[in-house]
């Protein structure tokens, strides 16, 4: 039996050749055959028309969407959704990750498995390290050192986007849309906290795949003093109609602003 998968691919300033997440489903036949690649272009520039003859000429079928404005990934997200058709599947994607040709066949393997179940995620690594899905305790993100595939119960379990597979029936069903307040930052924990609510667990799928952390990996002040900034937005918005656990992490934001402060010789991570 072959799934319905739309992959949403969201690209900035790379091309074919420079995303890792291209390159990657450009070597997996099931991807090529049976899935809707859907990419939205933020990037400046759009898309030489030689690329795009190129995917289109390896995907069944492409979807492709070019905003110079940089459009926000909640409302990219939302618009996706919409496009849905019933009984499928959206694969979240950034531009640079690299996903092993295996994923596929471990996905519609948990999905056969599984048909009931509305969230598939990958392990991705960081370095070395399993970053998601994690356990999120408001206070502190603990890493998961002994992780076994399978089901796992959503309370307290957060994950990045990348990677992440949804039922179109989770939308359907619960009519489901990112806040579209959220920028480019904490959507995958707003999308985690909001699952946790109505369905008890997730799949933990048999694979790995590695993907760059942003903030983790960045030596730039700057870079990350802009990041954090994001974080502590989405966090109020995310917690807005949740007044206690909303306390906890603003306390949490200012304990992460004192360490980094010092990490870095600056008072600049406690103004707004």
């Amino acid at each position: 039996m072959k799934y319905n998968l739309t992959i949403l691919i969201c690209l900035y300033n790379k091309n074919v050749n420079t995303s890792n997440t291209l390159q990657s489903l450009l070597k997996s036949d099931y991807v090529k055959e049976n899935s809707t690649i859907f990419i939205w272009d933020n990037s400046i520039e759009p898309l030489e028309q030689e690329s795009l003859n190129f995917l289109n000429n390896n995907f069944s079928k492409l979807i492709y969407k070019h905003t110079p404005e940089n459009v926000v990934l909640s409302k990219i997200y939302n618009a996706v959704i919409e496009s849905l058709d019933d009984n499928c599947y959206l694969m979240l994607c950034d531009d640079d990750s690299n996903i092993p040709v295996a994923f596929f066949d471990k996905l519609i393997e948990q999905i056969k498995i599984n048909p009931n179940q509305d969230l598939f995620l990958p392990q991705i690594y960081s370095n070395s390290v399993l970053v998601s899905p994690a356990k999120d305790f408001l206070i502190k993100t603990s890493l998961i050192k002994k992780l076994t595939p399978g089901a796992i119960m959503s309370s307290y379990t957060t994950a990045i986007n990348s990677g992440m597979v949804i039922s179109s029936r989770f939308f359907k069903e619960e009519g489901f849309r990112y806040d579209e307040r959220l920028r480019f930052y904490g959507t995958d924990n707003y999308f985690m906290n909001e699952y946790s609510k109505l369905r008890k667990d997730l799949i933990v799928l048999d694979i790995k795949f590695t993907h760059s952390l942003s903030f983790n990996d960045s030596n730039d002040v700057n870079n990350k003093l802009r990041i954090f900034k994001e974080i502590k937005k989405s966090n109020a918005i995310i917690y807005s109609d949740q007044f206690l656990k909303r306390q906890i992490v603003l306390f949490n934001n200012l304990v992460v602003a004192c360490k980094l402060s010092l990490k870095h010789k600056t008072l600049r991570f406690f103004s707004n």
